[in-house]
């Protein structure tokens, strides 16, 4: 059936007014979300510089806490700084770094690639090394002072031995100990690191005590064996004094000339006797217990002949 013209009219009219309820809705939704997109714009902060491979992990607060890029994997604190690196350093070598509140190195450990050996090094927070720690066939501590001297060596020697040595403070070897089947420890000066102490025991298990010149001629030796001594000496190693015993043990003292002739002898046993001697070392006089129990003395010739005897 057709609507009369007035139906029509009220029709259009009601049709009328629905479109512009649903345009003023449509608009109101838009002018709600271009506010809502305008205030993200101003809270919230720009996303930092990343390279187009970085992956990034933000806090709450926007700030980048977690970076994995093509130098390894990094751990930042709030306030920016970074407190862990794990990854490859410029050497090519895997590596673990801590950093301090500012950001400054003081651990790190490495793999060496080629050898394969573990590397730890400890620094001050002036960025020096304080300490190295090296994982190898050969492993050693080393310590340094504020100048990166180094002072102090803990290691294993390349015969396998424990070592620990001592810096006179300009890098070089002061006192040595070595812990092995021939344990020594020894005393050094200079740059020249010249020998200048050293008690140890030898192969056979005999003990000495060598004390050397500054130009690491033996002075002194003590000798710890089955028949103990003491030899003094020049430095042109010419032998001046002994003190010890003889094979069959007795005491014996000798002062040699400076050839290393013998020049004064005592000698103590079930009794005891002197010998003087010339300048080629002949025997020139005599005063003490002969072999039958008798004192006397003996004075002789160059060639040995009795010049005067008594009795």
């Amino acid at each position: 059936m057709n609507d009369s013209p007035r139906e029509l009219a009220a029709r259009l009219a009601r049709l009328e007014r629905e479109v512009s309820r649903t345009r003023a809705i449509a608009l109101g939704a838009v002018a709600a979300l271009a506010a809502t997109l305008v205030v993200a714009a101003t809270t919230l902060p720009p996303p930092a510089a990343l390279s187009p491979s970085a992956l990034a992990v933000r806090d709450s607060a926007g700030h980048v806490r977690a970076r994995l890029d093509i130098d390894g994997l990094h751990f930042y604190a709030a306030n920016g700084r970074e407190r862990i690196l794990l990854g490859i350093n410029a050497h090519q070598e895997p590596t673990l770094h801590l950093n301090d509140t500012r950001g400054t190195t003081r651990y790190s450990a490495s793999l060496v690639p080629k050898s394969g050996f573990a590397v730890t090094r400890y620094f001050s927070s002036t960025s020096k090394a304080i300490a190295t720690l090296a994982g190898q066939d050969e492993p050693f501590l080393r310590f340094y002072d504020n100048n990166h001297s180094w002072r102090v060596f803990l290691g294993i020697s390349a015969l396998h031995d424990a070592m620990l040595n001592l810096s006179n403070g300009s890098g070089h070897l002061a006192a040595e100990m070595l812990g092995g089947t021939e344990p020594r420890f020894s005393l050094y000066t200079g740059s020249g690191e010249n020998n200048r102490a050293n008690l140890g025991i030898d192969s056979t298990g005999v003990s000495a005590l060598n004390l050397s010149g500054s130009t690491n001629q033996v002075r002194v030796h003590i000798d710890g064996g089955e028949l103990p001594f003491i030899r003094l000496l020049t430095g042109s190693a010419v032998e001046r004094m002994y003190f010890g015993l003889t094979a069959q043990g007795h005491t014996l003292v000798t002062l040699n000339n400076h050839l290393g002739g013998s020049g004064y002898s005592l000698t103590v046993d079930d009794g005891a006797y002197m010998k003087l001697f010339d300048g080629s070392a002949n025997e020139r006089a005599y005063l003490g217990m002969y072999a039958d129990g008798a004192s006397g003395v003996a004075i002789y010739n160059a060639d040995h002949s009795v010049h005067w005897s008594s009795p």
